[in-house]
């Protein structure tokens, strides 16, 4: 398989030309000899057995070479790893990023169908202004939609809160119109929910399948007991054993789609994954069900100074879980979709121009995190009429180019990835830069993707026969992202 930018085009060149390493290449190697490596601006990951390593290593030189375009150059070259001489790399990012960010043929909607919760979490940082979403609301944010639609290429939804099945009479009325509507238009459609999984019974997850809205994050924080003591009821009570419950009746529903298991971890916790993996052996082989890992961070909540977090290793830490739950075969969540340029995971959603969370009474914003709790984070509001009215200046600071005035950035090998933003608030708040944890990690965040995609089976390192001049390996023979 391959992952490349669909910018991408391959120049028709002589047979010789000169070549140099992309500035975007990074490698390294695995414990098996294997060379991984990977380019951030095509999306390609590559892995390279021992007898390859030394001619592999000649043809990625920084002082570059005249060369024949075939064998392993060829190869080398049709996946960005070598680039001709004098090209502008950081001139393909640009393009890269505009086709990215500049466009009205899409529209991403964040909607807090209820500011309330039913959970009160040690780490939460919420305050609960507000409970289900306003009629007026409800019925503005469809005729923004529907205003658009017939202009849209692809519209997304995701339901947040608070707990958004709180709101769920909000979204029993616009689901409907979201998916009708995209039927009718031709729209790529898809929808989503971060719900907390106490409310998701069986019943109410088949109808939201009917919707579309396929895919769900829930998160269950380790064993039972490390779960109760961090996620408790709101007035108290424990909830791990209904949402447990509630994921079984879920397992025995026909059909497509995801469940996103999060474990928000933090030192404690992290030491209790074999037992927390135990408790989860009923969903060991339903791929529908995958495990995330995240470590807990002190996001803005009253409880900050009292948590147990996991600093600056917490993407090691992430790392490692990841790679022990795979070990004993369960789905996870890897890196790749976030070292992807195409997919831009590692660029926040709060920095997309088409990308708007609307309150329960009106109120756009940008990031999840900070709501309405930080005035730059109110771009706007919703009118009865259906129109966003938008704060222009506060707007641009979340989505105008950063990487461009940072010069750190532009020299950087992970910008056609993250492109300067992978968290907009610090360059808001302090003008410091935000570089994301599988950057700053990079050779631990190939190594631990690579030893998961074999556990997989997925990929397989290039054939060790493949030499310079050899023929072009096959799509079986390369390793594929």
């Amino acid at each position: 398989m391959e992952a490349r930018s669909d910018l991408i085009q391959i120049e028709k060149l002589p047979e010789s030309a000169e070549l140099v390493p992309s500035r975007f290449n990074v490698r390294t190697l695995v414990p098996d000899g294997t060379m991984v490596i990977y380019n951030s601006y095509t999306g390609a990951f590559t892995g390279f057995p021992p007898s390859v390593v030394p001619a592999l290593e000649s043809l990625l030189h920084k002082a570059g070479f005249t060369g024949l375009l075939q064998g392993l150059t060829k190869y080398l070259f049709e996946r960005g790893y070598l680039v001709r001489r004098n090209t502008n790399e950081l001139d393909r990012v640009r393009l890269l990023f505009g086709k990215h960010q500049y466009r009205n043929d899409e529209l991403e909607l964040i909607l807090l169908t209820s500011e309330e919760c039913n959970f009160r979490c040690a780490y939460c940082y919420e305050t609960f202004p507000r409970a289900t979403m306003e009629p007026w609301v409800r019925e503005a944010i469809i005729t923004l939609f529907c205003n658009r639609a017939p202009r849209l290429n692809r519209f997304s939804v995701s339901y947040f809160g608070g707990e958004p099945l709180l709101g769920l009479e909000a979204i029993e009325q616009v689901a409907p119109v979201f998916q009708e509507t995209c039927d009718q238009h031709g729209i790529r459609f898809s929808s989503d929910m971060t719900t907390n999984g106490y409310l998701l019974t069986p019943n109410l997850f088949g109808r939201l399948l009917r919707w579309r809205i396929k895919t769900f994050q829930i998160t269950v924080d380790g064993t039972p007991e490390d779960h109760n003591r961090q996620r408790t009821l709101k007035g108290g009570g424990e909830t791990f054993s209904t949402i447990f419950n509630n994921l079984m009746g879920i397992k025995d529903v026909r059909g497509d789609f995801r469940i996103i298991l999060r474990m928000n971890f933090n030192q404690h916790n992290a030491e209790q994954v074999d037992a927390f993996l135990d408790t989860f052996s009923p969903f060991q082989n339903d791929r529908r069900f995958v495990l995330r890992f995240y470590p807990v961070g002190k996001w803005g909540g009253p409880n900050d100074d009292r948590l147990e977090v996991c600093g600056l290793s917490g993407e090691r830490e992430r790392q490692k879980l990841t790679v022990l739950a795979s070990d004993r075969g369960y789905s996870v969540e890897t890196r790749m979709p976030y070292i992807q340029a195409r997919g831009a995971l590692n660029v926040c959603y709060a920095a997309r121009p088409y990308n708007l969370i609307i309150g329960a009474d009106g109120k756009i914003m940008k990031c999840t995190i900070a709501l309405d709790t930080r005035d730059y984070n109110v771009v706007g509001h919703l009118t009865r009429e259906g129109r966003a009215e938008i704060d222009v200046d506060k707007f641009t600071k979340w989505v105008k180019p950063y990487f461009e005035e940072d010069t750190v950035c532009k020299k950087c090998h992970y910008v056609p990835v993250c492109q300067g933003f992978s968290c907009p608030i610090p360059r808001i708040e302090t003008g410091e830069r935000p570089c994301p944890g599988e950057k700053n990690e990079i050779h631990r965040t190939l190594a631990s993707i690579w030893h998961i995609q074999q556990n997989s089976g997925r990929y397989q390192r290039l054939e060790s026969h493949l030499e310079p001049n050899a023929s072009q390996p096959s799509e079986e023979q390369c390793s594929g992202m």
